[in-house]
């Protein structure tokens, strides 16, 4: 009995405490301590996935010799994360939430210091309970699980982004929410895809074009971002199908 309370105690402080999570300054502080003492227990996912750029793992771990990158990347999820806080003012505690390609904790404490309590993260490396591990393009998620699936900055690493939608639509729930984002560079028609994309998508028109593809859907947020060389492409869509 003293065991359960103490542990109901602890669950009661730490929902109390989420909230503070919203500040980016907490938030970071917080992560980048878990990770400083979670970082041993690294580990990864079947990456041999003909499907996966063969440079998607060392270009995300280089990022963690960065903290100031790694750990919110410059609030760039920000872009994702508003819009979904913004559609759901009610029942957010009710709400299952994958972040793909999460690399740390932080967008995960930010979704929960909203109240989306069931969020967790997925990727092909992870250090943290709160990031579950394996591989988009074919999970062991049972069908109908997630009421959104936010692909953050991940999309471009990916060979097949067909197949990654197909899978996002078999592990949402009717009517869920699919946000994707990703760098826009205006100048990938001259100097080519870079080092790390394998794929050409590279505006938000890219990105609904690849919806039509895999799935009926409609659009409840589409974002072309520019901020001091800042720039990327945003769509969340309802997938109907």
């Amino acid at each position: 009995m003293i065991k359960r309370s103490t542990k109901k105690i602890g669950i009661k402080i730490y929902e109390l405490l989420l909230p503070l999570m919203r500040l980016y300054r907490v938030r970071y502080w917080v992560v980048w301590t878990r990770f400083t003492f979670l970082k041993k227990k690294m580990c990864f996912a079947d990456h041999n996935n003909t499907q996966i750029g063969e440079k998607t793992i060392s270009h995300n771990l280089s990022a963690f010799e960065l903290p100031r990158a790694v750990f919110g990347c410059g609030g760039r999820m920000g872009l994702l994360i508003y819009p979904i806080i913004g559609y759901f003012s009610k029942n957010r505690r009710s709400k299952k939430i994958l972040v793909v390609g999460c690399r740390t904790e932080d967008d995960i404490y930010w979704l929960r210091a909203y109240g989306f309590i069931d969020t967790y993260g997925f990727d092909l490396i992870s250090y943290s309970s709160n990031i579950l591990l394996g591989d988009i393009h074919q999970t062991s998620f049972p069908d109908r699980t997630y009421d959104v699936i936010l692909l953050g900055w991940m999309i471009s690493y990916t060979k097949d982004p067909h197949s990654v939608i197909k899978e996002c639509q078999r592990i949402m729930k009717p009517k869920g929410l699919l946000g994707i984002s990703l760098e826009h560079n205006p100048l990938q028609d001259k100097e080519g895809l870079g080092s790390v994309r394998v794929n050409n998508l590279n505006c938000t028109d890219d990105i609904i074009n690849l919806l039509d593809s895999a799935s009926k859907h409609k659009i409840v947020f589409e974002y072309d971002h520019y901020n001091n060389g800042d720039q990327a492409s945003v769509v969340i869509s309802r997938l109907l199908s």
